[in-house]
């Protein structure tokens, strides 16, 4: 499927409150974003306070540092882990369609792997517990070149996910995104398409947003679209090779993130049984269910089930945070690489005040 076109934004003011002050009061009293997001947050926070409540937006910082052209509610991020999230969604629309299952070995899709590497499953690949070692950032280290090999993931997966394993299937686990080329590749296999013809047709479209797809070499110079910058203010924007498709080379938007999160948690996209899974945790220590977190949170409304999804990626940082309960809502999208714990506390922080 061909890549949405970007399209023209204005320049606007370096720091803008893209809502009405009725949406602002609706959602609490008081300034809500002056109290929590600092003053030189460059990026997009959004919040809604229930599925019902409209998404209130404040955005600020530059895009684009050297036209100094300003961040809207509208520009878009590279989102990094937050794709694993999305990936496990279409994973499990391919359960629900019985195209794939969860607890069969990937041996049935990928027979060219060595056999102890074809055992494991995908749930163990999408829960980061199957014991493959990380074989693309093995070879990152040893050739940065790596990064730039245009391949798609079946390719990949044969390349770097055939080392001799590191422990037992579900015995540890390892954040690694050769777990994710693994996944991308059973999808292209099982399905004879492209992994992200798969994403865009299963989760994407359905969903109806307008601003997510994946990105490709040049990106950071399209409009409509942040730069990441590192804190020394040089650009630190990362590679979005192919065959990592399904772990981080998602764009995204604040609306279309929150859109994406009604369609999972709030429709007929997923099954019960296969939302249930996306909400489940696997790996307490890490509160990790499959592509992404689910943390409870203590606000004044007292403890929440919290779907938290980061992602890190360049000098991106995301977070969405929702509560699948009452369709709550906080994002933060950054491109000037900012601590993910500080997003974390400023999200934390949101939530106790709706």
């Amino acid at each position: 499927m061909q890549r949405r076109q970007f399209i023209q934004f204005s320049s606007l003011a370096t720091l803008s409150l893209l809502s009405g002050c009725g949406e602002l009061a609706n959602l609490t009293t008081g300034p809500l974003f002056q109290r929590h997001v600092p003053t030189d947050y460059s990026g997009v926070v959004a919040v809604r306070k229930d599925a019902r409540a409209p998404l209130v937006t404040h955005a600020s910082g530059l895009a684009l540092r050297e036209e100094k052209q300003a961040i809207t509610k509208d520009t878009r991020f590279l989102v990094g882990s937050i794709s694993k999230w999305i990936s496990a969604v279409a994973v499990l629309r391919l359960a629900d369609m019985g195209t794939l299952d969860l607890d069969a070995p990937i041996a049935r899709h990928l027979p060219e792997l060595p056999a102890a590497n074809g055992a494991v499953s995908l749930r163990q690949l999408m829960s980061n517990r199957s014991g493959i070692p990380n074989g693309l950032a093995d070879a990152l280290r040893k050739d940065r070149a790596v990064e730039k090999l245009e391949i798609g993931p079946v390719e990949a997966a044969l390349r770097f996910g055939a080392g001799a394993p590191v422990s037992k299937p579900g015995e540890r686990w390892d954040y690694s995104f050769t777990n994710w080329i693994l996944v991308a590749a059973v999808v292209e296999r099982a399905t004879k398409k492209t992994f992200t013809e798969v994403v865009e047709e299963l989760v994407l479209a359905p969903s109806g947003v307008r601003d997510t797809s994946f990105a490709a070499t040049g990106y950071e110079d399209e409009v409509g679209m942040a730069v990441a910058y590192a804190g020394s203010g040089a650009r630190k924007s990362p590679a979005v090779p192919p065959m990592v498709a399904a772990s981080g080379t998602l764009y995204s938007t604040a609306r279309d993130l929150v859109t994406l999160a009604d369609s999972v948690y709030r429709t007929k996209l997923l099954s019960d049984k296969a939302r249930k899974e996306l909400s489940t945790v696997v790996v307490t220590s890490e509160d990790y269910a499959l592509g992404g977190k689910v943390k409870t949170v203590a606000t004044k409304k007292g403890a929440r089930s919290l779907a938290w999804e980061a992602g890190a990626i360049g000098g991106y940082k995301t977070l969405l945070v929702y509560d699948p309960v009452d369709g709550g809502a906080v994002v933060l999208l950054n491109n000037t690489d900012m601590q993910q714990s500080d997003q974390a506390k400023i999200a934390t922080a949101l939530f106790n005040e709706m």
